[in-house]
């Protein structure tokens, strides 16, 4: 049963997902669920972004690595690394992550890359090996935890308007959004210390 839409916070604590929950994923209903997972994500996309989402995906695998790096520097590597990894069929990716399952803690689905003819979704999960010691005590038996995220770009104040659903690959769409939102920032704050003063 899916969990109604909420804001979550992204892992590094910089900006905000739209987010989905999925209750249980056994090893047996993985594939089913990664396929249903695979619907709302889109879903979520077409109601959040302008542009036109293919239902043709195919899916790429990430293991999810946290570390103290500024958030932009994080983004450019994982788009590096994601480009050179050839994007795979459901079955293929339910296979991998069947290999590893009694690991798996945390199961996020992205949309990597959306284009008219094609979708391609990367997988991030978190390792229960990962997960400090006594906490792995606790969730060691626990089936894994399976979410749907569309990363909201830290330009869109207004949470109806749509957005490219393709920002985090960066481009002159999303560097032209950026700075048009520090100057409207700016002005902004210069206002309020106008009024104030």
């Amino acid at each position: 049963m899916w969990s109604t839409q909420s804001a979550d916070i992204y892992h590094c604590g910089i900006y905000t997902h739209v987010t989905q929950h999925l209750k249980t994923v056994t090893k047996n209903n993985l594939e089913l669920n990664l396929k249903e997972a695979t619907s709302t994500l889109l879903e979520m996309a077409r109601n959040s972004c302008w542009n036109k989402i293919s239902d043709n995906t195919s899916y790429i695998i990430s293991e999810i690595v946290i570390d103290e790096r500024n958030i932009f520097d994080k983004r450019i590597e994982r788009k590096k690394v994601n480009d050179k990894k050839k994007p795979k069929s459901l079955e293929q990716i339910t296979a991998e992550l069947r290999n590893i399952y009694e690991n798996l803690y945390d199961i996020n689905l992205y949309i990597n890359k959306s284009e008219k003819e094609s979708t391609i979704i990367e997988i991030q999960y978190y390792p229960k090996s990962s997960l400090e010691s006594d906490f792995y005590e606790t969730v060691k038996s626990n089936e894994p935890m399976l979410h749907m995220k569309i990363g909201v770009p830290p330009y869109v104040n207004n949470k109806t308007k749509k957005y490219d659903v393709n920002w985090e690959l960066g481009g002159i769409r999303y560097e032209w959004n950026t700075i048009w939102n520090r100057l409207k920032f700016k002005w902004k704050y210069r206002n309020r210390i106008k009024n104030v003063g």
